[in-house]
């Protein structure tokens, strides 16, 4: 018989994975890890700030998972053809504000944890709380006829969210 063939044990009769496994393991984790890492500092520093800027001024007073939301707008909005870019998206006439314009403290901690969640948004390295949102409010904003006639896939904190 060849021992090629035969795979090492993956666990120690106690039931506990043997130190084999647990090092493939431990090494799998830290080449992801590592990729991801790769995959944010590869990120286009502009779709990183149109992002952070939105993030920042529409949802800086909201959990992260209600900030991630809201970068995931603008990028459901380009998967969806809104635009071919985030900053497109982000500068489109009536929909947000005026980025050009605006300037956050770039020194502050409200400002590191948008360009965070951007750089993760982007990255691919959040899930999509907004449920696949193209639309977002706020919620002491009543809803006008544009919103009612979307269907609202979920609420986080101070946002509702449409489709």
């Amino acid at each position: 018989m060849a021992l090629a063939n035969v795979a090492a044990p993956t666990s120690s009769p106690a039931g506990e994975p043997s130190a084999a496994a647990v090092a493939a393991a431990s090494l799998a984790r830290a080449q992801a890890e590592q990729q991801a890492a790769q995959k944010i500092a590869a990120l286009d520093p502009k779709a990183v700030t149109c992002i952070a800027k939105v993030v920042h001024h529409e949802a800086g007073n909201q959990p992260r998972k209600g900030q991630i939301a809201v970068a995931h707008v603008l990028v459901n909005r380009v998967k969806r053809g809104f635009a071919d870019h985030v900053c497109q998206v982000a500068n489109q006439r009536g929909q947000f504000f005026r980025l050009a314009r605006y300037k956050p403290n770039r020194k502050s901690a409200e400002w590191a944890e948008a360009v965070g969640v951007a750089r993760a948004v982007l990255a691919g390295a959040e899930p999509d709380h907004s449920k696949g949102a193209l639309f977002f409010r706020a919620t002491w904003k009543p809803a006008n006829s544009f919103f009612r006639s979307r269907t609202k896939v979920t609420r986080l904190e101070d946002h509702v969210f449409y489709r």
